[in-house]
């Protein structure tokens, strides 16, 4: 016969040769431990596919909208096949913004590079004041992009702004800056620049100061020139942080929005109308949501080929630095 003991819970049967004490039961704590630990992975896992379908959901519609003529105002959706990428190719307006946008990537993104490179050599030289001088240099960084186009329009302004007055005390003739179609893509870079420098900056600081001292060591005993080190040591060694700075900052550029839209709304002329400033109006606009999402897939396609090339370049540098 089972044999009925009082648990912690109750009356139970226990079976037939059970002799008491706690080396027949299971600890709960180890039940406990063996459930979670089973079902860790799983929940390790949860995160990131969480993130993963928050991504490809609403990319899977853009592209999904962007083979339709959905409008908008009328809420009518038909598929049309390729007809928005047709359209694509002859229309001046896309191609104007193609432009613009490669030009605005280029123009930001080597200035960016050339003046964030300086600055991370001057600010690992040991300078008199040097926490003071991070400091300054980080302060862009702490502005939302959005604050910083509206300053900067501000001061730009033809008549009362900053920048014409001290042209004018130099007796320099004023400019139009964002109000002319020939200067406000320059303006436009220069206030991406002021914005993103100090990201730059810091992530070649950090790697300049990462840096091995021996080759350093070895060249000095050699009498080697600081040109000779700079070019045959530094560039080499910091090729793959290089090509980090490169990938971030192509790749922001790109589908820049929030800088260009608070400067000029993608003028004047469509001077500065890039691909997002014009996904924008064809969505909101002129509520032609189907091209819209057309531009933004085509958007997405350059993005996506440049940065995985940059990525294969980066993992060949990083072989060649740490002899993988």
């Amino acid at each position: 016969m089972e044999k009925i003991k009082r648990s912690y819970t109750g009356w139970v049967a226990f079976p037939p040769g059970y002799k008491g004490g706690r080396g027949n039961l299971a600890n709960p704590l180890e039940i406990k431990e063996s459930f979670w630990s089973r079902r860790k992975p799983f929940l390790l896992f949860l995160p990131a596919f969480i993130i993963t379908v928050g991504i490809l959901v609403p990319f899977g519609y853009s592209v999904i909208m962007s083979f339709t003529d959905f409008n908008l105002t009328s809420g009518t959706s038909n598929f049309i096949g390729f007809g928005n990428y047709l359209k694509m190719t002859k229309d001046s307006e896309f191609w104007n913004s193609l432009k613009v946008t490669l030009l605005f990537t280029l123009g930001a993104v080597l200035l960016e590079v050339g003046i964030g490179f300086i600055s991370a050599y001057l600010l690992n030289l040991g300078l008199l004041g040097q926490k003071l001088w991070r400091t300054l240099f980080l302060l862009p960084v702490m502005l939302p992009p959005t604050v910083a186009a509206i300053m900067w329009k501000l001061m730009m302004a033809p008549i009362q702004g900053v920048f014409n007055y001290l042209l004018q005390l130099v007796r320099l003739p004023a400019s139009e800056w964002l109000g002319s179609s020939s200067t406000a893509l320059i303006s436009v870079i220069l206030i991406d620049a002021y914005v993103f420098i100090p990201f730059v900056g810091m992530i070649f600081l950090a790697g300049v100061q990462n840096l091995p001292k021996e080759p350093y060591e070895a060249a000095a005993v050699d009498g080697v020139s600081s040109w000779f080190t700079f070019r045959k040591l530094t560039i080499p060694l910091l090729k793959p942080v290089i090509l980090i700075v490169l990938l971030f900052r192509i790749m922001d550029c790109l589908k820049h929005f929030d800088i260009i839209y608070a400067a000029t709304k993608g003028g004047p002329a469509s001077a500065t109308m890039t691909l997002s400033v014009q996904s924008y109006y064809h969505s909101f606009r002129w509520t032609n949501m189907g091209y819209s999402f057309a531009h933004l897939v085509v958007l997405w396609a350059i993005v996506y080929v440049l940065s995985y090339l940059l990525v294969e370049k980066w993992k060949k540098a990083v072989r060649e630095v740490h002899g993988g």
